[in-house]
């Protein structure tokens, strides 16, 4: 599979990347660890190297199943993880990116993940009781230690990239970035490009709406992260959606391909993108999901889908 630098570090990734979000078990339906183990394996023999995970996806939980299966082949692999969303004992969460909650944060995940070092590092959230500063040169110093390699930020601002990168070598950016979801073209994805940051989209099926399988009659659960955190699902939105999925939909059968590979491989025509981060419950979404870097879409099809779904 191709590999792509990020940033300016000395990290390939596959274009690729597994998302470890389901991998925590907890608001992704059901989800057995022995078919989250056997795709993390099959994304390993697909050629992906590229794993993302955080301490906030099932109390921990993504990053121990994560951390046991790869334990193997760690020194093949790429692993980031995140730090600063913290579970209160009401189920909610806060964010926090103090230098006294990385120092506790780090140990934890290191321990989850049963590594000594872990490849990149981002902040989760950004965190406005806490100076960039403070959480930058805290993050320096894990570097400097050997816990961690790269430094990392998601769902930054402009501003936020700008102020951390006074302080540190920042690689990489992960935010939201589908074809659904554009918002970063305005700003934060050009930005990485002009300075040579690496862009890392999440979420770029949407969350399952661009893989076709939803319609208007389709009802989502009151506990499924899609209606609690993903403005994409709420009523009106998700109509207008479907919507657009039908246009693209054009493309995906002119290529005699699936909808969530257009997706993905629409992504991989964005020059910056360094790795698109797939999240998978089992092994045959692994597939689909690597089969994704195995063709290229035409250029005119890349602005034809742009227009599609500018608004």
């Amino acid at each position: 599979m191709e590999k792509r630098r990020l940033g300016n570090s000395e990290l390939y990734p596959s274009v690729i990347g597994f998302g470890g979000w389901a991998a925590g078990k907890s608001g992704w339906g059901i989800v057995e660890e022995r078919e989250i183990v056997e795709a993390i394996q099959t994304a390993y023999d697909h050629g992906v190297n590229f794993f993302d995970t955080a301490p906030f996806y099932g109390y921990g939980e993504s990053e121990r199943v994560l951390g046991k299966t790869l334990k193997p082949m760690r020194d093949k692999v790429i692993i980031a993880t995140k730090f600063g969303i913290i579970w209160n004992n009401q189920g909610d969460f806060v964010i926090d990116v103090s230098r006294k909650n990385i120092l506790r944060e780090i140990d934890v995940s290191l321990k989850n993940l049963d590594t000594d070092y872990i490849d990149l590092y981002q902040v989760h959230w950004p965190d406005h009781k806490t100076p960039i500063q403070e959480t930058m040169e805290t993050l320096n110093e894990l570097v400097q230690s050997g816990k961690i390699r790269y430094i990392g930020v998601s769902n930054f601002s402009v501003e936020q990239m700008e102020e951390a990168r006074k302080y540190a070598n920042v690689v990489s950016l992960q935010s939201p970035y589908n074809l659904l979801q554009r918002g970063v073209e305005k700003a934060e994805y050009s930005y990485t490009e002009r300075v040579g940051m690496g862009f890392i989209p999440y979420s770029p099926l949407a969350q399952g709406l661009l893989t076709g399988k939803f319609n208007k009659g389709t009802k989502i659960a009151e506990n499924d992260v899609r209606r609690r955190f993903n403005p994409l699902f709420k009523e009106g939105e998700f109509e207008a959606n479907l919507e657009k999925v039908e246009k693209i939909r054009t493309v995906a059968d002119r290529y005699n391909k699936p909808l969530a590979q257009v997706a993905v491989n629409w992504l991989l025509a964005k020059p910056a993108v360094a790795t698109v981060i797939t999240g998978a419950k089992n092994k045959e979404q692994v597939i689909q999901n690597a089969a994704a870097a195995e063709w290229k879409l035409e250029s005119e099809d890349v602005i034809a889908l742009d227009r599609m779904t500018d608004n």
